[in-house]
């Protein structure tokens, strides 16, 4: 793959990535969950993270499939978990295309 191709998949992925991030943090607030909280829920799955990597990594949605899959799991989110990321992602796709046809 080029530059110009991995540069282009980055741009793509991007919303995807926020929600994530988003979905995970809105679904800690609502259960009032601080990430001290979700790595403990982790830890109990044997997954053993620190709070501040934890943090690090939901803030920048740099974590594999099967964390994420291991988060949802410790949230216990997991019949809502994927049509509202989908959903958050069409969303910021949508606003994106929108911004760009303003550009225009």
């Amino acid at each position: 793959m080029d530059h110009k191709q991995s540069l282009s998949n980055h741009q793509a992925l991007a919303p995807y990535k926020q929600a994530i991030a988003r979905y995970v943090r809105a679904s800690m607030a609502l259960r009032g969950m601080r990430y001290g909280d979700l790595a403990q829920a982790l830890a109990e799955r044997g997954i053993s993270m620190t709070t501040e990597n934890l943090r690090s990594k939901v803030s920048k949605c740099m974590f594999s499939a099967d964390l994420l899959a291991a988060i949802i799991d410790a949230l216990s989110v997991e019949d809502s978990a994927m049509p509202e990321i989908l959903k958050q992602a069409r969303e910021l796709q949508d606003q994106g295309l929108n911004t760009e046809q303003e550009r225009s």
